[in-house]
């Protein structure tokens, strides 16, 4: 896979779109000094190269019944750590997961919203598996500058 090339001029389009994401194409362009359609193809080719998604993000510390759950798992791979990897990776409740050095193999950082039952279920039907030999969970109990995509069938109450 070739690495896509990114500029300074991408660098700060995407630098202002962390800082407003719903900043308009023009103010955009005006702050960049270039033309609106400039910055709609750097996004667009941004956005197809893989390196930008633009998102609405929450806040967990507002939001009731919402918790951030970090996984640490250590697998027993020979030799299929990027499956492994995929297959939790692919869950509906990880927001990510990465291969990493330490005393586990993989990471993870779950969103649940039903409290332990949910956490249980979560890793007693999708986690464990055959390669999984160890997990430790560690609940987020306070964070900073946390934003988060919403879990499926996320309801404000």
């Amino acid at each position: 896979m070739k690495e896509a090339e990114v500029d300074g001029l991408d660098q700060q389009l995407i630098q202002l779109l962390v800082d407003d994401g719903r900043m308009p194409v023009g103010e955009l362009a005006k702050r960049l000094h270039v033309t609106a359609p400039t910055v709609r193809a750097r996004i667009k080719k941004l956005q197809e190269d893989g390196l930008l998604r633009i998102s609405g993000l929450i806040d967990p510390e507002h939001c009731k019944d919402v918790s951030v759950v970090l996984i640490g798992i250590r697998v027993q791979t020979h030799g299929k750590l990027d499956q492994e990897l995929e297959r939790i990776s692919s869950l509906d409740r990880i927001t990510w997961a990465a291969v990493v050095t330490g005393q586990y193999d993989i990471m993870a950082e779950a969103i649940i919203t039903g409290g332990m039952t949910e956490l249980y279920r979560l890793m007693n039907e999708h986690i464990f598996g055959p390669m999984v030999v160890q997990s430790e969970t560690f609940m987020i109990m306070k964070s900073n500058r946390k934003w988060i995509c919403p879990p499926p069938g996320f309801a404000m109450k």
